[in-house]
């Protein structure tokens, strides 16, 4: 998608955020973001990564800058913070401390519901989001009684309620085991075929490269970087700076001297052949 016919859809201006104790998590964070984008965020811990995401959704407020949606200027208010919440999704690391429903069926519901929305409307998001997702036979069940990989389902069904425009993922893969983060992947194929952009922080660095559309590097509450795949993984001066890795593929790719570096080893078998 060229850059102009990009839609944007959230947009950080001059972001800071501190601690109740003076310290400053983040600092003049410049960014936007846009529909049906696939983003990558990496970053080492305490880079700040988890802080922007909760200023993101509103969970955090900003100690100055702005925040606009859809060209809307987001204040502090409550119809400004349920707009922002609506449009917004995240799913936190923890399963559990996202989740208060008593039922897989409740807890989908509870967004919806808090916004006021009819019992036949929230019957409905709620409705879509288990044939979705595949949740039916959970949906009577205790949501913090279901597995890690069932959990995480839920929380993006909690999301997907909402029908937001981005969804975020802090470290979504954290604890599954392969079989999960298979069905995680495409779960996020079925979020791109629905028009969702998706911005994921990760420590993985191959899922980002066969992932992502775009990469956004935290360091010390700053951006350091925001590129396109190829241009932040073969910066070795970047990539050392930030901690990081250059993904598998990236470093055979570079040793070997391929013009195209495949994203996934789908690409790469096709090469071999």
């Amino acid at each position: 998608m060229s850059e102009k016919n990009k839609q944007e859809v959230l947009r950080l201006v001059d972001a800071h955020y501190q601690y109740e104790d003076g310290n400053e998590a983040l600092s003049g964070i410049h960014t936007q973001f846009f529909k049906n984008e696939k983003v990558a965020v990496l970053g080492n811990n305490g880079a700040g990564k988890s802080t922007f995401f909760f200023l993101c959704n509103g969970v955090f407020s900003l100690s100055t800058g702005s925040i606009f949606l859809n060209n809307h200027l987001i204040t502090n208010s409550k119809k400004d913070l349920n707009l922002l919440r609506q449009h917004i999704g995240l799913v936190f690391q923890d399963s559990d401390v996202q989740m208060i429903g008593s039922t897989v069926y409740e807890e989908i519901g509870f967004g919806p519901m808090n916004l006021g929305y009819s019992k036949e409307e929230v019957r409905k998001r709620v409705d879509e989001v288990v044939q979705n997702l595949e949740l039916t036979d959970y949906v009577k069940r205790a949501p913090h009684c279901l597995s890690g990989g069932e959990k995480k389902r839920v929380c993006i069904g909690d999301a997907l309620a909402m029908d937001p425009q981005l969804l975020f993922f802090d470290e979504p893969t954290t604890g599954l085991d392969p079989k999960n983060i298979k069905l995680f992947e495409e779960n996020l194929t079925m979020l791109e075929n629905r028009g969702i952009g998706v911005v994921i922080a990760t420590h993985d660095v191959d899922f980002a490269w066969r992932f992502a559309d775009r990469i956004l590097i935290f360091h010390e509450g700053k951006i350091l970087a925001d590129g396109e795949p190829y241009e932040i993984f073969t910066n070795r001066e970047l990539l050392e700076k930030s901690g990081l890795i250059q993904p598998t593929l990236v470093q055979i790719g570079t040793k070997l001297g391929w013009k195209q570096i495949p994203k996934n080893l789908g690409e790469f078998q096709k090469m071999s052949l």
